[in-house]
């Protein structure tokens, strides 16, 4: 922290498709300021409570982005998406597709253009705290809270805070998950109205643009409010951007691939953004509204209802293009009670927010699926804002600065993975497979390799600023004139099984590995033991590995004679 006393928090929530943006001072009565006046030529949307996650270049430079990027802009979208790597909608979904080409055609990497965007972002935002504050500066420490999906892998998540810090944000970055924001807002909301009561339990679930998180909490108290997660988190990859998939699938059926693939690219585009905000956002089976959009470029087919350049689609294909996705949303909601049920707790309602948290049709559904079961399903207002809102509560409740008293409204969580480390144990044939024992040339002993410890198991609660800590002995050789830093790798394992494997199998997977270096004047003044094979010296260093375990994220702090390190960093691994 710098030596201002007073700070701003913003919160960022960068989504698939939109973007949110909120801010607030921590101190005095803390209003929440949300931006909803995006910069757009056009004009043309009502509600700009978030900002299109899109943006276009020229010559390699950031051009347009938001709403001002054109249909016939070449430009990225659902470029968040790309952060995490080889997954299977990388090549399986259009504008994934052509984000992907377009990243060899610019000569950039997927973080980099997350970063160009995400600068874009924060500038505007810069823009907008100078409105309020015109010398914010000199009064206020800038202090970001950047979402990410629950889903995400540490290497995702690692690459998304990169990004931000290449975009210029401040040093000070804390990520939150999605729904974990979501739920701050929302249920903070519900207990000023006194529609909570101890011992409640809900299921949030966060439907956004390319993700669907889910998230299940117990109220604990009501003033303050003191919320924990009674169920283990799940979600998906199937997120409102996948209604265009499937919608763009059924309108290539009907005219046929080739002519779809010859309509010109400027009016597919027209047509998705037709789709976008005429049918995506209002489609219910409970009216008698006629659904069309604009489709140039193809001849009239009045049996499939084409007429000048216009598709009327029906209400059977527009049911079987939601289902595609809400079906899966279904399920999910399904597995998460299931999960809330096995704990002994009853789930009284399930939150819907998120973008397409709001749409009626997915309400519909998740309403005559738990009429039955008497659980109540609620869409909330502003559900689409609802995150970059709760991430700045999120960082409201977090301050660093010793002037503010407050104390985070989630206690706990229940962590998704198993984390842990593998080590070499004395061999023992009654414990240990014949496979996994090696000699040991420096002591001479039989060893057994890649034996797991657990430092935290699934399952397991993290109450709030849980810190894990295990002893990692290296075997090192220094001698008296050896100077300069030695480096060190230790690599962290995680797994998602109920009952984790005591041993590396495959269904152990890398998590990261943590670099750290110690001095070797430090080194040598370990007791020196020499090797019955080899006769040469060898000495035991024993280093402390400390895990802290964020809500979105993962600090390590390596200790040495009681002295923390100068490097330690961990390098996360590409699949998660």
């Amino acid at each position: 922290m710098g030596t201002k006393s007073s700070e701003i928090v913003v919160g960022i929530d960068f989504g698939t498709t939109h973007s949110g943006v909120s801010w607030a001072v921590n101190g005095g009565s803390k209003v929440i300021r949300l931006i909803n006046n995006w910069p757009d030529t056009a004009a043309q949307n009502a509600s700009k409570d978030k900002v299109p996650s899109a943006i276009s270049y020229v010559n390699g430079k950031p051009q347009k982005w938001g709403y001002n990027v054109g249909l016939t802009d070449e430009s990225f979208k659902w470029i968040k998406i790309l952060l995490e790597e080889n997954h299977k909608y990388v090549t399986a979904v259009e504008p994934v597709k052509e984000s992907n080409t377009l990243l060899r055609k610019v000569d950039k990497t997927a973080h980099e253009v997350v970063a160009d965007y995400l600068k874009l972002l924060w500038d505007y935002t810069v823009d907008d705290i100078r409105k309020f504050h015109p010398n914010f500066q000199d009064i206020f420490t800038l202090r970001v809270v950047l979402t990410v999906p629950a889903i995400w892998s540490p290497a995702a998540k690692d690459k998304t805070l990169q990004a931000a810090r290449l975009a210029g944000m401040p040093d000070d970055i804390r990520l939150v998950t999605e729904p974990e924001a979501a739920a701050l807002a929302t249920l903070k909301d519900k207990a000023e109205e006194n529609s909570l009561k101890v011992g409640d339990a809900f299921v949030v679930c966060d439907a956004g643009g390319g993700t669907v998180d889910l998230i299940s909490y117990e109220v604990e108290r009501l003033n303050p409010l003191k919320i924990k997660e009674c169920a283990i988190g799940s979600g998906g990859l199937c997120g409102s951007v996948f209604l265009d998939a499937s919608f763009q699938q059924y309108v290539a059926t009907i005219v046929g691939e080739a002519e779809y693939n010859n309509i010109k690219e400027s009016n597919r585009k027209k047509m998705m953004r037709e789709f976008e905000y005429g049918i995506k956002r209002t489609f219910s089976e409970k009216n008698d509204q006629v659904y069309s959009v604009d489709l140039r470029g193809v001849k009239d087919d009045p049996k499939n209802n084409i007429i000048d350049d216009t598709i009327t689609v029906k209400m059977s294909a527009l049911r079987a293009v939601f289902d595609h996705v809400s079906l899966q949303i279904e399920s999910l909601v399904a597995d998460q009670i299931a999960e809330v049920s096995e704990k002994g707790l009853t789930v009284k309602s399930i939150l819907l927010v998120g973008g397409f948290g709001e749409n009626i049709y997915l309400y519909d559904r998740l309403v005559k699926a738990h009429t039955q079961d008497g659980i109540h399903v609620m869409q909330v207002n502003g559900a689409w804002s609802s995150i970059c809102r709760g991430a700045t509560l999120w960082g409201l409740e977090h301050s660093e600065l010793t002037s503010v008293v407050s104390s985070p409204t989630v206690t706990s969580r229940l962590s998704r993975y198993s984390y842990g480390m593998a080590f070499s144990h004395p061999y023992d044939p009654k414990k240990h497979l014949i496979e996994d024992c090696y000699l040991d040339t420096s002591d001479g002993s039989y060893q057994a390799k890649d034996q797991m410890e657990w430092l935290l198991k699934r399952g397991e609660v993290v109450e709030e600023g849980k810190v894990l800590e295990t002893a990692c002995v290296v075997t090192v050789q220094v001698g008296f004139w050896d100077s300069g830093m030695r480096q060190f790798q230790q690599q962290l394992y995680y797994n998602d099984e109920v009952k984790p494997p005591t041993r590396k199998t495959n269904a152990v997977k890398t998590l990261c590995t943590v670099n750290f270096g110690a001095n070797c004047d430090k080194l040598w003044l370990e007791r020196s033991f020499k090797s019955p094979l080899t006769k040469t010296k060898h000495r035991n260093a024993v280093f402390q590995l400390f895990i802290i375990l964020g809500n979105a994220a993962l600090d390590f702090v390596v200790t040495y004679k009681d002295d923390v390190l100068a490097h330690v960093e961990a390098e996360y691994a590409e699949q998660f």
